[in-house]
Order: structure tokens, then C-alpha cells, then sequence
């Protein structure tokens, strides 16, 4: 398999190796990072919770590390259970996030007891995910990965499986979903 193409951009986020070949703590990796002019534009929360962790995850490499991430947006929007539902998840992780939406009771969350608490007070996630509008990419995208649909799932399997899982609680009135979710639209 030909390895996937990495633009230079991504190269620059990359986090630095500390002992035992570790990344640097996201403190310190966020202090270095959101001091490039270039990058500043990228929330934090796209940092903490996808680049950062995931630099060199193979989904990630090969499905957005072509990116020119200088001229990436990660919008901040509001949208709907059922758009949600029409997210594409890479083949790799539907098995995953399926697994999380089969859940019936707030107590199968595998979650931190802030994220449980968020959960359970306001039927949604506590931080949105990030979903690739890939009609921003104008059919741009390379052979080698796999981009589907009109909207694609870049972070947050577990959050997207819990909030179906959070729909069957919903219905079976031990809870209660909410009616829209903050997610980060990325668009390039």
C-alpha cells in the first residue's frame, strides 16, 4: 500500500517526542503550537481532542493529513439528531461507534464522570465533535482516502454512538436527548 501524501502544514502540528517516544503534554504541545500565526485560527478544543492525540493515527494520516490546514475552518454549528444520523464513520470505526450506541442505561457510558454528568443534564456532549463538510473539498480529495458522503465523522466515535445510544434512553424515558448538539465543522 502506497503511504498517503502529508502536506507540510500538518507536519508543523505535529507534536514533539519526549522520553519513550511519547508526545509532549498537550499543555505544553498547546503553548508552542498557538503561538503560529498560521494555526491560530484552529480551536483549541480541535487541538486537545483530535491533532494533538491522533497526529499519527493511520485513519488520520491517509483521510486528512493532505489537508492544507493554513486554510482549514472549524466552524462552530448547531445541528440535529437526524443530520447526525447521516454522518459517514470510516469502515474502521463503525463496529466502535455502534458498540457505544447500543446502550440503554446511562451507565454503560464508558465516559469521564464530568462527560456522564453532561450526559445526563443535557441529553448531548459535553465537547462537540468535528465532522468534515466534504463538499468544501471540491471532489479534491486523494485517491488513497476515504472520504464519503456529504459529511464525515473526523472525532468523536464515542460521543456519536453515545448520542444514539442517547436516543434509546430518550425512548425509554430515563432521559432525555437534546434537540440540537455542537459539533466543529471542518471545511477547507
Amino acid at each position: 500500500m502506497k503511504e498517503p501524501l502529508i502536506h507540510i502544514s500538518w507536519l508543523e502540528l505535529k507534536p514533539n517526542v519526549i522520553e519513550h517516544g511519547n508526545a509532549e503534554w498537550f499543555e505544553d504541545y498547546y503553548s508552542r503550537i498557538k503561538n503560529l500565526e498560521d494555526y491560530r485560527h484552529i480551536p483549541e478544543s480541535v487541538f486537545k481532542q483530535w491533532i494533538h492525540p491522533h497526529h499519527r493515527n493511520y485513519n488520520t494520516l491517509s483521510n486528512y493529513a493532505w489537508m492544507n490546514f493554513k486554510e482549514v475552518k472549524f466552524l462552530p454549528t448547531e445541528v440535529s439528531f437526524e443530520a447526525l444520523k447521516e454522518v459517514y464513520v470510516v469502515e474502521d470505526f463503525r463496529p466502535y461507534v455502534e458498540s457505544r450506541g447500543n446502550y440503554i442505561d446511562f451507565e454503560q457510558f464508558c465516559c469521564i464522570d464530568k462527560d456522564l454528568e453532561y450526559w445526563k443534564e443535557n441529553g448531548t456532549w459535553r465537547v462537540p465533535p468535528i465532522i468534515l463538510d466534504n463538499s468544501s473539498l471540491k471532489n479534491n480529495a486523494p485517491a488513497w482516502s476515504e472520504i464519503k458522503n456529504k459529511y464525515q465523522l473526523v472525532e468523536g466515535h464515542s460521543r456519536i454512538g453515545y448520542l444514539f445510544s442517547m436516543k434509546r434512553i430518550s425512548q425509554y424515558g430515563k432521559g432525555q436527548i437534546a434537540e440540537i448538539h455542537k459539533v466543529w465543522i471542518m471545511k477547507l
